[in-house]
């Protein structure tokens, strides 16, 4: 009696938690809060580390993460803030835009289905950028001047991987479905990330790196604007 109690306290508490954590006031305020934080702390980073940085730094010819390390900068933590914001405050987007793609169930006759394409679609999307926001937060972490067993690799691998992925499948749910989000930035999903991780695996230099971070920018920012502008884009 007592297991099943603490067993249904332990669930109404999770469905409080995840209720709250895909509302839309809640998921909109946390979306607009990373892009008045991380853009401007990624920009005064940049700044700060041109200026101090005895070879002179540049997206031409440093790797984003020289933001996080010394010589290159005297301010390493706003880029570690910047990623733990960032990674953070979007996971209430990631668990919000399953919500909202996730397939209906339709009933024919006496029997329910659901597209189990748009299904897969969804949960892979969901997936990956699940490990994509846990991986940021990895990145700031795991600092270049706080590379314990290459730890810092291997997040920044999992942030822009799991980003890129997520782009890839709901952009797919996009273009095949009828979401009421645009085809052509669905389209861009598909094609935009995913075109730049391969150039950059292939050339490997700092400068498509920063391409890399724009252009999943150039997917997550739109996205997010577009769903928080359309009523009709809420979960029913």
């Amino acid at each position: 009696m007592i297991i099943m109690k603490l067993r249904e306290k332990i669930n109404n508490l999770r469905k409080l938690l995840f209720d709250r954590l895909i509302n839309y006031k809640m998921v909109r305020i946390s979306t607009i809060a990373v892009i008045l934080v991380y853009i401007p702390l990624i920009i005064i980073g940049i700044i700060i580390a041109a200026y101090f940085d005895p070879d002179g730094y540049s997206i031409l010819t440093n790797w984003i993460s020289d933001l996080g390390g010394s010589p290159h900068t005297p301010a390493p933590y706003l880029y570690d803030i910047a990623c733990i914001v960032a990674g953070t405050l979007t996971i209430p987007l990631t668990f919000y835009m399953e919500n909202l793609l996730a397939p209906l169930p339709k009933r024919q006759g006496s029997q329910i289905h659901y597209s189990r394409m748009r299904f897969r679609l969804v949960s892979s999307a969901f997936l990956v950028n699940l490990i994509g926001n846990i991986g940021y937060i990895g990145v700031g972490i795991f600092s270049e001047n706080r590379d314990y067993y290459n730890l810092h690799t291997i997040t920044s691998s999992l942030a822009f991987g799991g980003f890129t992925l997520g782009a890839f499948f709901m952009g797919w749910v996009i273009v095949l479905y009828d979401t009421k989000i645009p085809k052509l930035l669905g389209i861009y999903g598909i094609v935009g990330p995913l075109t730049t991780i391969i150039i950059f695996l292939l050339i490997n230099n700092p400068l498509w790196e920063w391409l890399l971070l724009f252009s999943i920018l150039a997917w997550i920012i739109p996205l997010s604007l577009i769903v928080f502008n359309k009523q009709e884009l809420k979960p029913q």
